[in-house]
């Protein structure tokens, strides 16, 4: 049985989907009294448990999948936006302070914090490669960081306002969400390649385009401002389908057949074939932010 795990940033607590029935089975809850806002904004797999970027109490969440308890929580630094794990070591990145901390899971201790450009607002790690990617939305630009020698840190420029940057599944190219959010124009998806690090391909999607799903030849875009989501191919660099989903689409996923977004306009979880014909909805919690399966 699959299970969609989903951040709801402004009711602070984790909806847990059945994928096969196709309904909230239960919500762990992040709070530990009724007055401090936690935020859940992103999340990522730890073996058999989940880790939680709160970005309005500054911490982390270590979640009990089995459970669906809240294990432990710890302090990391001003608005978690994001998390990835990596050798024990999960990497947070903090909006506000415009770095990346470095928190061991075994000692449950802080251990470095590396600086990025202006507003880190997403994090991905390729692990066979060793490599993560910051997107940086109010510097234009992302940044990468080797996770063995992570003195070693390159900047990229790349469009207005990067809410994502991604890796293929091949681990030859970064894709980067260009959102331009504010501007006049439409967003897109820049390719990157990752042996010269120049933008090789840029594919124009929907308006303000936030978040991604790569699988292997296909990759998925959530487009805020238009309430579309736009399929592109990744072997001749084009959108091939937009569809239309509603709403204020933010997080995106697949599985199978079927693609899942968090809709932040009407609080709602989307289920929609690959091909836009087919069409549920469920009711989840405020903000449906980051998922994840399991």
């Amino acid at each position: 049985m699959t299970k969609l795990y989903i951040c709801n940033t402004s009711t602070d607590y984790i909806s847990v989907v059945n994928l096969d029935s196709f309904e909230e089975q239960g919500r762990i809850n992040l709070r530990s009294d009724n007055f401090t806002k936690i935020g859940p904004h992103g999340i990522c797999r730890y073996k058999n448990n989940l880790l939680i970027a709160n970005s309005y109490e500054n911490t982390i969440s270590l979640i009990d999948v089995e459970k669906e308890i809240v294990l432990n929580k710890y302090f990391i630094g001003i608005h978690c936006n994001d998390v990835v794990e990596c050798n024990n070591d999960a990497y947070i990145i903090c909006g506000d302070s415009n770095s990346l901390v470095v928190f061991n899971l075994i000692s449950n201790s802080l251990m470095e914090t590396i600086s990025c450009e202006n507003h880190p607002h997403s994090i991905a790690v390729n692990k066979e490669n060793k490599i993560m990617a910051v997107s940086n939305m109010e510097s234009d630009s992302i940044t990468l960081i080797d996770c063995c020698d992570r003195t070693n840190i390159k900047n990229i420029r790349v469009g207005a306002y990067p809410t994502k940057a991604i890796f293929t599944l091949d681990g030859k190219y970064i894709l980067v969400c260009e959102s331009n959010i504010g501007g006049d124009s439409k967003g897109s998806v820049a390719v990157i390649s990752l042996k010269n690090y120049h933008i090789i391909h840029r594919i124009s999607v929907g308006n303000s385009p936030v978040d991604m799903y790569c699988d292997q030849g296909e990759c998925f875009v959530s487009n805020f401002g238009d309430g579309t989501v736009s399929g592109i191919s990744l072997s001749n660099y084009k959108e091939l389908k937009k569809i239309d989903v509603g709403g204020m689409p933010r997080g995106i996923i697949k599985n199978g057949k079927y693609i899942y977004v968090g809709d932040n306009y009407n609080n709602l979880l989307i289920q929609m074939d690959i091909y836009g014909e087919n069409k549920k909805v469920i009711s989840i919690g405020g903000e449906p932010t980051g998922m994840t399966l399991i």
